[in-house]
């Protein structure tokens, strides 16, 4: 039976300064500038966490080629509609997707038919609009009068709900122009004759790119502008934002000081994540010249634990779906997490770190009360990866995270990492809980089984490599 190979037009998606941001080190292993269509028949079907996978014969030129074909994880499919039943070998299907890097018979699902039934990633979400041209970003910042009133630091919000909002973002002057830095993370800011022009790099729900641009005035100490996505598509919670502000404020806004008074917060039960590591308050990790010779010893995606279903440790647990249970007791806090199964143990009234404590994925975590927020800080980590995209990180990483519980109930967590060797500046994941003991919601497994990692890499021909090659900590 022939089948048929379809190379779409390229797609221009997104260009990223620094690591590119996608699902399980999406850049490494798949074109994100690139669309095709592979049609053909299904081989093989493996139903498991943490990638859904098929394989798929197709005919080129009379040639029969396997190609891999990658979904996402058992969660976000079932929202979409397929289950476990849904393909079976034998089964005709049209796939469009991101196809692998360096010519590998491999597609990353955007799209999947069977029959006359569709089933998208994201759905009928959010598209991208048209961008200001680079025909009307013509001012620079020596000739617009509004870089100068854009200089020192605001308290950034959304017309969505954004974890840890207000953000800060910050203005500074360098290499005779104007850059910007949102919680840190450093973009560049372009002027049209009457606005400033900040475009954001994020990715929605099922982890391809989306391109935010922000379009902005200043009039005394407040800000306002519009939010539009200029690239890619999303239905993610606050990507689809249309508005922004943001009020003058002073850099001893960002300082957490101890307070006298002293209140605790339970947060005993079970607790369920709203909004994730996707949103647009997410920022990208920028390597320095160290971090980038360590990271191009990763061969991108190989070393992602998340791919073999190994623990990921404190940072990664923001982007982690499933629940995560709060367990108090004597100068103690227990988190159980649905995701991975971990385990992790939080200590009070501890004066110090051990210096001779045996580094572990979750590390030491010591925790006081700042007022009503929960402050823990984690060290003697072992190197890992911070994100799917698997940036490293070194064994003196520690991480700082604050908890806080809203008036509404949610319970919001914003982790930032400190690791100056590898990052050029701190690292901050933000994300948000709501509790579910009044559901009756049990944390339930959630499995997962590597063999789909394994497997790709041994379509893909690299899975000797992979064992002879492991960068530590990975030997």
């Amino acid at each position: 039976m022939h089948k048929r190979l379809f190379i779409s037009a390229l797609v221009a998606l997104l260009s990223f300064a620094g690591t590119v941001a996608a699902h399980h080190s999406f850049s490494g292993q798949y074109s994100i500038d690139q669309i095709v269509t592979v049609d053909g028949a299904v081989t093989d079907v493996t139903f498991r966490n943490p990638h859904v996978q098929l394989f798929v014969d197709i005919v080129v030129d009379g040639k029969t080629e396997s190609w891999s074909v990658a979904l996402q994880n058992l969660g976000v499919l079932r929202r979409v509609g397929i289950s476990r039943d849904t393909f079976q070998v034998g089964d005709r299907i049209r796939v469009t997707g991101n196809p692998g890097v360096n010519d590998q018979k491999k597609i990353y699902v955007i799209t999947i038919e069977k029959g006359a039934d569709s089933y998208a990633m994201f759905r009928d979400g959010t598209p991208a609009r048209e961008a200001v041209s680079d025909a009307a970003i013509a001012a620079t910042s020596a000739e617009s009068s509004m870089a100068e009133e854009l200089l020192g630091d605001w308290a950034f919000d959304i017309d969505k709900r954004l974890p840890g909002a207000p953000l800060r973002l910050s203005f500074e002057k360098a290499g005779g122009g104007v850059h910007a830095l949102l919680d840190g993370e450093r973009i560049d800011v372009g002027f049209t004759d009457d606005a400033f022009v900040i475009v954001l790099d994020r990715e929605n729900g099922a982890g391809h790119p989306v391109q935010l641009q922000l379009v902005g005035t200043v009039v005394g100490d407040q800000m306002s502008g519009g939010v539009e996505m200029i690239a890619g598509q999303t239905r993610l919670q606050n990507l689809d934002a249309t508005t922004f502000t943001a009020d003058r404020t002073s850099p001893g806004r960002w300082d957490h000081v101890v307070t006298a008074d002293i209140q605790p917060v339970d947060l005993t039960g079970i607790w369920r994540r709203t909004i994730g590591v996707g949103p647009l308050g997410r920022t990208n990790p920028q390597l320095t010249a160290a971090g980038k010779e360590r990271y191009s010893e990763f061969k991108r995606g190989h070393y992602d634990p998340a791919l073999r279903c190994l623990s990921t440790g404190p940072m990664r647990k923001y982007a982690s779906p499933g629940a995560v249970e709060f367990l108090p007791s004597t100068n103690r806090l227990t988190l159980l997490y649905a995701a991975g199964h971990d385990i992790r143990r939080i200590y009070f009234g501890r004066e110090g770190h051990n210096p001779d404590r045996e580094p572990d994925v979750m590390g030491e975590s010591l925790a006081r009360w700042d007022g009503d927020v929960l402050v823990i800080d984690t060290r003697s980590l072992l190197p890992t990866v911070v994100t799917h995209n698997s940036e490293p990180t070194t064994e003196n990483a520690r991480i700082v995270e604050r908890y806080s519980l809203e008036e509404d109930g949610h319970l919001t967590m914003e982790a930032t990492l400190h690791d100056p060797v590898y990052f050029e500046r701190p690292v901050v994941r933000r994300t948000q809980w709501v509790r579910t003991d009044d559901q009756q919601q049990d944390i339930t497994s959630s499995e997962c089984d590597p063999d789909s990692f394994y497997r790709t890499m041994y379509h893909d021909e690299v899975l000797q490599d992979y064992f002879e090659y492991q960068p530590e900590p990975f030997e």
